[in-house]
Order: C-alpha cells, then structure tokens, then sequence
C-alpha cells in the first residue's frame, strides 16, 4: 500500500468532462502499463485513500479466501459446453444476469452428464462476482442459488479463514467495488479475472466486528430465501383455489405432439392486422382454454382495476443519490436488491407526482423485458417510478393475489401476446387491460394477498439488514 501522499492528485473541473491528473508512476505500479483512463478512475484512489486512513492492519483479498477462480481460465470453453434439456431432466441453468433476480426463473436446464457439471455447481456461503458485462457485483448462494447450475462466466470465491459474510459486504460497499472493478479490461464488454480480485486490500478490523457484519449478510440471504418460499406457496395456492395445475410447454395446443415440430393452425377469422406468426401461436390460447376449465370465471383486467396508468414521457433531471428522489428503472423490478439506483431532483418530484410510486400498487414492465410484475412496498413508496411501467390499483382487487396470477405463466404469457416493436419489445394500457384474470371472491383474493405481501416485506428487511452491515463496514473504515 503506498502512502497518502503518494496517491494521484485529483483536479476537480466545473464540467461535465472528469478530468484528474496522476504522476508517469502510476502508468507502472499495479496497473499493467495500462493508458485508458478508467483504470485511474477517481473512485478507485479514493477508496485507496480511505484506507490509508484507516488504523486497521490491511492485507490482500487472496490471503484470506480459500480460491478465487472461473472455470474456464485454465481449460478450454469447450469443456463447458451447454448440452440443453427438459425441465425434470436437467439441472435449472442462471445466467450471470439472473443470479441478481429475486425469483430467478427456471427456464433453461443443463444435462447432468454435462461434462464438468459438477464445478457449475455452487456449496451455499460462495461468493459469486460478476465478470462480464456489468462488472463487480457480488452475490451470495444460498439455499436457493444452490439448487442451480451456475454459469462459467462468473468468478468464484470460497470461504477461508475470514468471515465470508464480512467479504461480500466489502466487495459491496463503495470502497471495496471500485478497487475491483479498476482492473476490469476490454473494448467492448467489461472483463474481470481473478487476479483482479485476489490484489485487493482488505482492512481487518476487529474480528466481533466482522462477525457481525457477517452474521447480517447471511441473515438477509436467509430472507431471502423466505421470501422464495413464501412466493412459492402463494403460487401453489392460487393453483388449488383456482383447480388447475402449473401451465407447462405440454399445454401448448400444437397439431402433434409426437414430433419435434412445433406446427399449429388457426383459422382466418382469428387473423388480425398483423402478419408476424409469433403472433399467432397457441400458448395464449392454450392457456386461456386451460383456465376456462378452472374454478372461476374469466374477466378482463380493466373491470377489475379501476387504474391501468402509464405517465408520458418525461425528462430527467439526475442529482446525486443523497440529495434526490430514488429512481426506480425497469431492469431493477425484479432485482433481489436493487444496485446502480439513480436519484431525480426533489423539485421535479414535487412537480411531478404523477411519476411517484404509491404502497400497494402493482407495476407492470412495458418495455424492454415486458410483463415484469412487481408490488410497491412501503420501502419503496415515494420513490420516482420509469413511464416504461404501467401502474395498477383498485380497492377492491388485492394487488397481492393480482400479482400472484399475472406472475405466473398464465398472466404472463397473456402480458406478452401483443408485443410490438423492431427493437426494443413494447406494450401498452390497451393490450395489458384485455389480460382475462379469473374473478376470485375478496376473501379468497387476500388469502394468497396476504403472503405475497409477507414475501416483499422479507425482501424489504434482507435489503435493510444487507445495507445495515455495509454501512457498519464503511463507516468504520472511513472512520
């Protein structure tokens, strides 16, 4: 660790332009004779600087977890490659980007004579580190995350002899993920490798402490869990009430199941104005027959909720986080916790309240990754919400028992039949009022209301206790 005085000199310029100066030193010391400026990023040497300051004894990241590694650093890609199969056959695969969603889907699945299936394969307590794309972030396997076959392209880090708890809430914090990710390299897509990571100076600091910081990080990821199980048993419910089983890719009405051929017809009075076939294959339909067969009757969404809003366009005046409105985006709906969060002036959200999020809502994604459902918590209530999210309310629906429904393949395959757009997927008020729900009693709505809502406020409190222990760490290191 070099000195305080030794560190770049940052010049502070009124402009919209970063600039800042170093010493020719510095294109030598850790940085691997590198000229773009990012790997000099200010962020980086003020963390640097932070823990200069700090008392406690600092030693590198790679002393004290047992391996930080990805499995293709040292053998050939080839030896990861994804043999795909059926649900109930394989092994459920995440992408890097879905090991941040709260509820990962079980979409794609790997064989199990895949060959070294077993180092996709995660023990709960790894850390596991973005490596590609959007760099940097950690996650934790837990009882969930477990069950998964876990993409090569993600860095591994086992437990040592610190806490492992008490190292992902540094690789989180402001001070820990700029001193990552200032080594990450490539043109196009942002890279990470181990030794990036196994480089970084970590302070140990009293080991009560760490083992506080630790014991919150595994008790949100617990949370979470709970949060799984209890959205889990909210689906399998509203399946008995509703008497029908999960919609599976067997439902889907195509000529003949025994082939390999996805072949359907329709008739022409069911041609509409657009010509694109997707539009017309049966899993709608499919579903919808499947539902008719249920408990309950059908209705369209618009005469069960009295709002279906989607606010214009607007422009946005960012500020600093600490000074601003917290401003939710699409991509974060569905995140476990929420990174990257941006912040609105508090003028244009006085000026603005059409755009603030209001408890008990349900937003649904409209563009982009559509049919995204997410209920507003109270954690999240006034916070600036995207015009690329329609808004939902009405008093005598429950938004959890309607978020129950339109999360499950029936409501979402139903979200996602009218989506237009060359480029970036789009729907509309219109097209997510037609969605047919079926017309559950009040009383019956709240019981499967009332465990999704537990489910958020889990997640809310894993979210607060995640950002407590971070807190607690920063704030010791910056003294």
């Amino acid at each position: 660790m070099c000195s305080a005085a030794a560190l770049p000199k940052f010049i502070i310029v009124q402009s919209d332009v970063r600039q800042f100066s170093i010493g020719s030193k510095w294109l030598y010391a850790d940085s691997d004779l590198r000229l773009d400026a990012s790997t000099y990023a200010q962020e980086a040497y003020e963390a640097l600087r932070l823990l200069e300051r700090c008392p406690y004894e600092k030693v590198a990241l790679g002393s004290v977890v047992r391996r930080v590694y990805h499995p293709t650093e040292n053998q050939a890609r080839s030896n990861f490659k994804r043999i795909w199969t059926k649900e109930g056959e394989g092994i459920p695969f995440l992408t890097g980007k879905q090991l941040f969603f709260l509820r990962p889907d079980k979409e794609k699945f790997v064989s199990r004579k895949m060959q070294k299936i077993d180092e996709l394969r995660l023990p709960k307590c790894t850390i596991l580190l973005t490596r590609s794309g959007t760099t940097g972030f950690p996650v934790l396997v837990n009882k969930y995350l477990s069950q998964f076959a876990i993409t090569d392209d993600v860095l591994r880090i086992f437990p040592g002899t610190m806490p492992i708890g008490y190292v992902y809430a540094y690789l989180a914090s402001s001070i820990g993920r700029p001193l990552v990710t200032k080594g990450e390299y490539g043109s196009t897509v942002d890279h990470l490798e181990a030794k990036h990571v196994t480089t970084v100076p970590i302070p140990l600091i009293p080991e009560d402490t760490q083992k506080s910081i630790h014991k919150k990080i595994l008790r949100a990821y617990a949370l979470r869990d709970r949060a799984n199980q209890l959205f889990n048993k909210a689906e399998q419910e509203l399946y008995e009430l509703l008497a029908i089983s999960a919609f599976t890719k067997d439902d889907i009405e195509f000529l003949d199941k025994s082939i390999d051929l996805n072949a359907f017809s329709i008739s022409s009075s069911d041609l509409i104005d657009r010509l694109d076939a997707t539009n017309y294959i049966p899993v709608v339909r499919s579903a919808i027959n499947k539902l008719q067969k249920g408990a309950f009757g059908l209705v369209p969404l618009s005469t069960i909720c009295s709002k279906i809003f989607m606010p214009p366009r607007f422009k946005r005046n960012y500020v600093e986080v600490e000074n601003g409105v917290p401003y939710l985006l699409p991509s974060q709906l569905c995140l476990m916790r929420p990174f990257d969060i941006k912040a609105l002036s508090k003028s244009q959200a006085d000026n603005s309240p059409e755009y603030l999020l209001e408890e008990g809502n349900l937003l649904i994604t409209t563009d982009g990754t559509v049919g995204r459902v997410h209920l507003i918590t109270e954690r999240m209530a006034a916070w600036f919400g995207s015009n690329n999210m329609v808004r939902l309310w009405d008093e005598n629906t429950d938004m959890g028992f309607l978020y129950a429904y339109l999360a499950t393949p029936y409501g979402l395959h139903q979200l996602r039949k009218d989506i237009y757009g060359g480029v970036v997927d789009h729907i509309n008020e219109s097209h997510i009022a037609t969605v047919l729900c079926p017309n559950v009693p009040m009383d019956e709505q709240s019981k499967i209301g009332d465990i999704v809502r537990s489910a958020f406020r889990k997640k809310d409190e894993a979210n607060d206790l995640e950002d407590d222990g971070i807190a607690e760490l920063e704030s010791i290191i910056s003294g």
